[in-house]
């Protein structure tokens, strides 16, 4: 069975949040870098709100990964 639009950004979130943790970053400092509020990317980590197009590219930039792996939702 196929995700659902809201399953997709809370994996998207969790991906993003996954890969700042392993770069030891905080939510203030990758929120900053990407131009948002702290507020806005915790939302987001959870799958509440979701960056446009340019953030997800500039986060995965910021974080050290390729695109791809912010939407690889094969990780539980």
């Amino acid at each position: 069975m196929a995700a659902t639009i809201d399953e997709k950004k809370a994996m998207l979130g969790l991906n993003i949040c996954y890969y700042r943790k392993a770069r030891s970053m905080t939510q203030i400092e990758l929120a900053e870098q990407l131009e948002i509020t702290s507020n806005y990317l915790s939302q987001v980590e959870r799958g509440s709100k979701i960056l446009s197009v340019d953030k997800i590219i500039m986060a995965a930039e910021i974080l050290g990964v390729d695109e791809k792996s912010l939407w690889d939702f094969s990780r539980k």
